[in-house]
């Protein structure tokens, strides 16, 4: 077996992970938003660096089985409206309305922004259409800046006759066509304004997510990937560039980390898992109930929520991150949703940062290393986080510095586990009876904290858990979905239905360059719950019975083709030890200093156990066990932390 390559491309940092047998090497790397293909190319270079000793780029991808890789191009051309200017066709009467998701919409200015003109309108009926009416829209929208097209219409017959007729007009050899997308194509679903957002949204996101994917795949090629590199989708599983629609890019990184979670379930014999992975600006909070992750029947899209035809994982973020700003109001702490993220960074980053952060106030606890941050990466300077925390938080709240440090630890604890009790209790879980799992670049840092103010009574700290988004996309297999409506499924019978889907998957696996036989299909029936996923094993002629109570019912089929995955060992079965520390840290520990004991993950044995309070610090993991608290290091390498009775 080969080399397996994860990449997940964050807005922050590009973390890489990589097994090759027994070794493994993970790296994170600025993300570089003004070129992707940049943090992509320096991400694989630092992984051979760690697996070679030399940056050795060919030699890694002519050793790679698979390169799986997330990017954040899409959700990051959401969140700062930079997509390409849509252009949409409805049927007449519908501009205002959009089929009534301008109620939805409101004024959003993601709506603004990806449609920056009016709508055009076609009448058409079965038996034909205007087509002096469509070629005047074409050109309303060209002539207004318009460079890709929508067409939205009730039915598949009807958006098929503007497809002939465009076609006829605007063969796609030509120089200048126009790319024009069908909804229809794009996904199967009964609500028009949902089909139209999601064809809007892929559009949108379209063309970057094209020049950037296939430059990073023809990197790959130049360097000899054996096999065609795969993009991590929204659903938890990969498909080859070619294969992939843009919308199912958005929100994939941290699906990555629920992938990850659900193999942690099985090794932890968990019946609900919470997670938490917090990064720069963010932290995202999704869960597995019973093995499985929790999805959206309609993933959400941006902050304003724009309702998708897609299933997607429900995950929640809440602008709390590492680079999160604090600021007084009203003498309480107020923390985000404004985040300084990269650039400037943080006050102690020396790069112009002005404002206090989370990471300035863990510096100056003793937490953090200032002279090993990010692997030695980077050299902190503790007297620029004192002037910020100083002027803009001590002296509001009338405390000495080490009691307004201890004050901004408490209310990011605090608040951002009171975030989480409402997330979790909506969901009806028992925080008491589910464990907590917290990763990314700042999960483990206040964790422990988080935890108690929250509730939880066991916090797993994943071995690899800055990276552990990029370590989860290593659980995905390649696959393809295809989804029917329940009514069209009626009006052409299941058998008919059952076989068109088929076909489309046997198309798009040989396509990927699978072979039949070497894919196995799931047929599902599907629909939404209280607005969230519910699947049921497909029986002919129940499906009325298996999706009673549901809406939005369909049929889905997914053709999967199993790959390589990243191995587990077992949690338990471990001799307990004693850990050894590595040495001593000065903390300023509940506004109080104290010296405590520094341990490190990623040497201790497995079975090594403690008490808190307690502090881990490797090069990409910092952890405070807090009093009445233990700690044991679990077989699979993890830290494991409990509330002691």
């Amino acid at each position: 077996m080969g080399l397996l390559v994860n990449i997940d491309n964050g807005s922050s940092f590009t973390d890489a992970f990589a097994t090759y047998g027994e070794r493994v090497a993970h790296i994170k790397s600025p993300t570089t938003p003004h070129d992707l293909s940049q943090c992509f190319v320096d991400s694989l270079n630092k992984l051979s660096l760690e697996l070679y000793a030399e940056e050795d780029l060919a030699r890694l991808l002519g050793e790679t089985d698979h390169l799986r890789y997330s990017t954040t191009s899409g959700t990051n051309a959401i969140v700062e409206h930079k997509g390409s200017p849509v252009g949409v066709i409805l049927a007449a009467g519908e501009e205002q309305a959009l089929y009534g998701a301008a109620d939805t919409l409101g004024q959003t200015g993601l709506w603004q922004a990806m449609v920056p003109i009016a709508p055009v309108t076609l009448s058409v009926s079965q038996s034909g259409l205007d087509e002096s009416e469509l070629m005047s829209g074409f050109t309303t929208l060209t002539t207004n800046g318009i460079s890709r097209v929508v067409v939205a219409l009730p039915t598949i017959e009807q958006e098929m006759l503007v497809k002939d007729a465009v076609l006829e007009r605007y063969p796609r050899h030509l120089l200048g066509a126009i790319p024009v997308l069908f909804s229809h194509e794009l996904v199967r679903d009964d609500n028009n304004a949902r089909r139209l957002l999601s064809a809007v949204v892929n559009s949108y996101l379209h063309s970057g997510m094209e020049h950037f994917l296939y430059g990073a795949q023809r990197i790959t090629k130049q360097h000899h990937l054996a096999s065609p590199m795969l993009i991590y989708r929204n659903d938890g599983d990969s498909a080859r560039v070619a294969k992939t629609t843009a919308i199912k890019t958005y929100g994939s990184g941290p699906r990555g980390g629920m992938a990850g979670m659900v193999a942690y379930t099985g090794i932890y014999d968990a019946s609900a898992m919470v997670a938490m992975d917090i990064g720069g600006t963010t932290t995202d909070i999704s869960m597995v109930i019973d093995g499985a992750p929790t999805e959206l029947a309609h993933g959400l899209v941006g902050d304003e929520e724009i309702p998708s035809s897609f299933a997607m994982g429900d995950i929640v973020s809440i602008g709390y991150g590492g680079s999160s700003i604090f600021r007084v109001a009203d003498r309480a702490i107020v923390i985000g949703p404004e985040s300084v993220g990269t650039a400037p960074g943080p006050a102690c980053l020396g790069r112009g940062g002005t404002v206090p952060t989370i990471t300035d106030a863990l510096l100056l606890a003793g937490m953090i290393d200032p002279d090993n941050y990010l692997g030695g990466e980077l050299t902190l300077d503790k007297s620029l986080s004192v002037a910020v925390i100083e002027e803009q938080i001590a002296q509001p709240l009338g405390l000495p510095i080490d009691k307004a440090i201890d004050a901004m630890i408490c209310a990011y604890e605090s608040q951002l586990a009171e975030h989480m009790q409402g997330i979790i209790s909506a969901r009806g879980l028992d925080i008491g009876a589910s464990d907590l799992l917290a990763f990314g670049g700042g999960g483990p840092m206040n964790a422990c904290g988080i935890a108690e103010a929250a509730g939880f009574k066991r916090l797993i700290i994943p071995a690899y858990s800055s990276v552990f988004s990029a370590y989860g996309i290593g659980f995905s297999d390649l696959s393809h979905h295809y989804r029917v409506p329940m009514a069209e499924v009626q009006e052409r019978g299941e058998e008919a239905v059952v076989e068109e889907m088929r076909n489309r998957a046997g198309r798009d696996m040989y396509g990927e360059g699978i072979e039949a036989g070497d894919w196995s299909e799931s047929l599902e029936v599907v629909g939404s719950k209280q607005g969230h996923l519910s699947t049921q094993a497909y029986e002919p002629g129940k499906m009325g019975s298996l999706s009673e109570g549901l809406t939005d019912r369909a049929l889905q089929l997914i053709a999967t083709h199993t790959l390589q995955h990243l191995s587990l060992k077992s949690a338990g079965g471990v001799t307990a030890s004693d850990a050894q520390a590595m040495g001593q840290a000065s903390v300023n520990l509940n506004g109080e200093p104290m010296s405590l004991p520094v341990y490190s993950l990623n040497t201790a044995r497995v079975g090594a156990r403690g008490v808190g309070p307690a502090l881990f610090r490797d090069d990409y993991l910092t952890c405070l066990i807090r009093s009445g608290w233990s700690f044991q290091v679990s077989g699979n390498g993890d830290l494991i932390v409990e509330k002691q009775p």
